[in-house]
Parts: structure tokens; C-alpha cells; sequence
């Protein structure tokens, strides 16, 4: 059984949107999230054209895709460094999601999915940034009104210090208002997980590994952003619409030694690599991308793990 579905991500400039997407698969493949082991998804890019199932005007498009994919090349910036998506701009990224170890024969076991990476400017516009083109607008919109589901990347930050929060809640109250909203699905993740644990040395991973820990952060993360109470007052108007709350690290931990992956020799917010490697070789090896797989196989799936959170979790009233 095949099913097609439309993501959304927005979030403030510099939240963590694209490295979550550059990692994702890479998170995937190491089975760095909270879902059980029988799942087993397997999740490769694809182009737009098998998104689209061949239609004529995919076609005329791919003509026009270079030999390395746009996917590809995301993942090769984040490799050296980032680089936030570009003012009032929307990327489009494509996978196919295959669950090869789903116990329920009715569910469906391959999705194509596809991923809007939208500029921060258009959920909080900064000071210094022109005015977008309606052109960019009217985009944004479509890709927002028409996705099955959202994801909100947020960092763990002061939130209620934060300068985008008064935007943010100003976009949550309009969506919610939307009469045209296909949404039904909310997954809030809040980015940079990785650096709560940066004084716990090897010890880092283990503590990072428990859920009980993850839902104390996002419980911790909730109180400070009284403005994502838009989410929990949609869910009681509208009973088919769920948010889910959980943490996401890019960065992630280094593998074997367990640390966050900070290294603190380099300028700058770097990786651990080895001397002499260059690119996503030097830095493949000390990676473990973690959660980062959680917002979209949650939006995907419509379906908890570990460390995705309800409201009532949140507030208490679950285990």
C-alpha cells in the first residue's frame, strides 16, 4: 500500500530546519530514533518526478535537475559547515519511506514524502531582510496550507526571551484559523538537543537516551513558550488533529566515545573529524545524528515513539 503526503517545516532562521534534513537519512540508516526495532523503515531521497508518478509536467522538470541532487548537495554543505537556507526562499526534498518490518499487514508500508524546507525569514522575518515578492508569499502559503502535516523546529533557547516567539504566534494563530488548512498533523521539535549534555562527557549519550530525560526538556521547553498553547487549544476543537512534541540533535553524539559532537578545537560550531579527511568521509565515522528521524516519521506514520510527547504527556497526565 502507497501513500503520498506533503511535510512542511518552518521555524525561526538558524532553528536547525536544514540540518535536521540533512541528516535524516543518516539517522535513519544508524537507527538513531525511538522507534521499536520491528519497524524497521528504510528512507532514500528520490526525485520529484517518482513523486509527482510521472506526470508531464515532472518530466519537462527533470530535464532541467542537475546529476547531483539537490538532497545531495544539502547534505554536502552541512558536511562542511551550513549554510541557512536562503532569505524568502523554499526548498522542496523527496524520499520514499519503506517500513519492511511492519507487523500490521493494513498499514501502509511505503510513503512518498514530500519535505518544504522554507526560509526563517518567512516565520520571523529579521530586522534585516527585505520584504518578499508576493511571488515568494504565495508559496510559502501553498506549501504551508497544503501540507499534511507541519513541523515546527524551534532551539533550545530562552524561548520566552526569544525575539521570533511574537511572530511565531502570530503565524500558529493564523494557521489554526485557516479554513483551507490541510494540516491535522503538529510535530514541535526542538533543535540542538545535543547541547544540554555537553558537561556530561561519555556519560552524555546515556542520559541523552532516556525518554524520561526528553520529555523533562520538553516539559521544561513548553512551559517557556506559553504561545504553543495555540496547538494544544486546536487539538480540543478539532478532535482528528494531534501535535506531538520531541527533541532533535544534527549535530548528535560522537560514536564510541559518546560525547556530544562539539568539537572544541575548531572555530565555530564544528563536528569531530579526523585529520587529513575532507567532506562527509571525515566526518561519517564519529556521527550519530539522533532523533532527527522523529518529526518525520512521526508526521509520516501518525504514530508515537519514544520520544514523541502529547500534551498530556507533557502536562502530566500520561506515563
Amino acid at each position: 500500500m502507497l501513500e503520498r503526503l506533503k511535510i512542511c517545516l518552518v521555524g525561526p532562521r538558524g532553528a536547525g530546519k536544514s540540518s535536521l534534513l540533512a541528516s535524516l537519512v543518516d539517522c535513519v540508516m544508524q537507527s538513531a530514533y525511538g522507534y521499536p526495532p520491528q519497524l524497521r523503515p528504510a528512507l532514500q531521497p528520490i526525485t520529484r518526478l517518482e513523486f509527482e508518478d510521472g506526470t508531464p509536467a515532472a518530466s519537462k522538470f527533470e530535464i532541467l535537475e542537475n546529476l547531483v541532487s539537490d538532497y545531495e548537495r544539502l547534505r554536502g554543505e552541512f558536511a562542511a559547515g551550513g549554510a541557512p537556507t536562503p532569505a524568502f526562499d523554499v526548498h522542496d526534498y523527496h524520499f520514499r519511506l519503506t517500513l519492511n518490518g511492519d507487523p500490521d499487514p493494513k498499514a501502509k508500508t511505503r510513503h512518498l514524502i514530500e519535505i518544504a524546507d522554507a526560509s526563517g525569514d518567512f516565520a520571523a522575518p529579521s530586522a534585516a531582510a527585505q520584504a518578499p515578492t508576493f511571488s515568494a508569499k504565495e508559496k510559502f502559503a501553498a506549501k504551508l496550507l497544503g501540507a499534511d502535516a507541519i513541523v515546527l523546529v524551534l532551539p533550545l533557547a530562552r524561548l520566552e526571551d526569544s525575539a521570533f516567539a511574537p511572530d511565531l504566534a502570530r503565524l500558529l494563530e493564523r494557521l489554526a484559523q485557516a479554513k483551507d488548512r490541510k494540516a491535522k498533523r503538529f510535530i514541535v521539535a526542538f533543535s540542538r538537543y545535543e547541547k544540554l549534555f555537553v558537561q556530561f562527557g561519555p556519560a552524555a549519550f546515556t542520559y541523552a537516551c532516556d525518554p524520561a530525560v526528553a520529555l523533562h526538556v520538553v516539559r521544561r521547553a513548553v512551559q517557556s513558550a506559553p504561545w504553543l498553547d495555540v496547538l494544544r487549544r486546536l487539538e480540543g476543537l478539532e478532535p482528528d488533529t494531534k501535535t506531538r512534541l520531541t527533541v532533535v540533535s544534527a549535530f548528535g553524539f560522537v560514536k564510541n566515545f559518546q560525547n556530544p559532537n562539539w568539537d572544541p578545537h575548531q572555530a565555530g560550531e564544528c563536528r569531530f573529524r579526523r585529520a587529513g579527511l575532507n567532506g562527509a568521509q571525515a566526518y561519517a565515522e564519529f556521527w550519530r545524528p539522533f532523533l532527527t528521524a522523529e518529526p518525520i516519521l512521526c508526521a509520516a506514520l501518525d504514530q508515537s515513539s519514544a520520544f514523541t510527547f502529547s500534551f498530556a504527556q507533557v502536562d502530566g497526565g500520561e506515563g
